[in-house]
């Protein structure tokens, strides 16, 4: 068990946000996430998962928000060889590290990125795309713009719109971040950059963050007034799969649907949960893992 869980987090976020911990940690965090779970090919198979259970969203010729972008922009990418014209990512703080693209793109078989997706685009396209990433030797910003990606950051989008219209906004375990009061704020946000018909694919992740493997809902006994947002932040913001369709549900035009939903069994509940957590019942408590898609409803012509 890590020994960080018992340092107090009065003491931890001081050090997190000191210039020399940025400057030692970011880096090989985002190294490590680039030949992880940010390799081309793993972000691919998420992207195609999500876009095959959605069933028509197709990305050729359109303008994506990656929303949360985080250390290692790989989803960008990806969008981008499906055929996205102009892909911004954005993130509340700057995280991203360019560098790591090379390693992400590198090391994922080929292959397998093209055959991942291809049922969403032109396999041949897809090929050319593929190889022109692969042969950019140093991702940048300059190198990253040509490929028609930009990274705006920080950007709060629960406070503040883009002032351009997207087709598509995507997040991955971002949504469960956002602290309870900037829900709604940031759903209504989102909405309105959409496209008549565009599509919302979010990904979320109801775990408790603090240790997901051994103890995923144990904030959910954590007392309503000391539960900052910045433990929101970190620890997950303890909104169920319920709450969550309620909240996509009151943005106005906008109609969402669920993808999948996904429950732990395997860990305990807490013997108390803190009666401001909203559920159901023991499944909505229990769930785990949500997908979602929300698309702006065409006006009638």
């Amino acid at each position: 068990m890590s020994v960080t869980k018992w340092i107090p987090e009065s003491l931890k976020a001081p050090i997190r946000g000191s210039s020399l911990f940025r400057a030692v940690y970011h880096p090989r965090h985002a190294a490590r996430l680039a030949r992880t779970t940010k390799r081309l090919d793993q972000c691919a198979a998420q992207l195609a998962h999500t876009l095959h259970l959605a069933g028509d969203v197709r990305l050729e010729g359109a303008r994506c928000l990656e929303l949360g972008a985080g250390w290692v922009l790989t989803h960008a990418l990806v969008c981008h060889l499906l055929g996205a014209k102009r892909v911004v990512a954005v993130d509340v703080e700057r995280a991203a590290r360019f560098d790591a693209l090379r390693a992400a793109v590198a090391d994922a078989p080929p292959a397998l990125v093209r055959d991942l997706l291809a049922p969403f685009s032109d396999h041949g396209r897809v090929r050319a795309r593929l190889e022109r990433l692969r042969s950019i030797e140093r991702f940048d910003a300059a190198a990253l713009a040509e490929l028609g990606i930009v990274y705006r950051a920080p950007v709060d989008l629960a406070r503040d719109a883009l002032s351009e219209p997207f087709d598509l906004i995507y997040s991955l375990s971002v949504l469960e971040h956002v602290p309870v009061d900037d829900v709604g704020a940031l759903l209504a946000n989102l909405a309105r950059q959409l496209t008549a018909g565009g599509t919302m694919l979010h990904v979320i992740h109801l775990e408790d963050h603090r240790d997901i493997a051994r103890d995923p809902f144990a904030f959910l006994s954590a007392r309503a007034q000391p539960f900052s947002r910045v433990e929101q932040t970190e620890r997950g913001n303890r909104l169920r799969a319920s709450s969550w369709l309620d909240a996509f549900a009151a943005v106005p035009g906008l109609h969402a649907r669920v993808l999948w939903a996904w429950q732990r069994w395997d860990a305990a509940l807490p013997a108390t949960v803190e009666p401001s957590v909203r559920a159901h019942d023991e499944t909505d408590l229990r769930t785990s893992h949500l997908g979602i898609a929300a698309r702006r409803e065409a006006p009638p012509s």
